[in-house]
């Protein structure tokens, strides 16, 4: 099925496919006919910054305990 030039194509696939991003997005409803519909929009993407994840839960975690 793959051919010998096909190595290389696979690993960008596989380096794109499986890095964890982080999305924002924006979801509204529309009724149409009686008929309820979402639509979702990407606003941003981005590579999910590990260090900076960590730091916004920390502030998050402190704000519920009060510390």
């Amino acid at each position: 099925m793959f051919q010998e030039g096909d190595d290389s194509y696979l690993l960008k696939l596989k380096e794109a496919t499986w890095v964890p991003h982080l999305f924002r997005v924006s979801v509204t409803q529309n009724e149409y006919m009686n008929e309820k519909r979402q639509r979702i929009t990407v606003r941003s993407e981005a590579p999910v910054d590990h260090a900076a994840e960590a730091k916004y839960m920390l502030e998050e975690i402190a704000k519920l305990t009060g510390c």
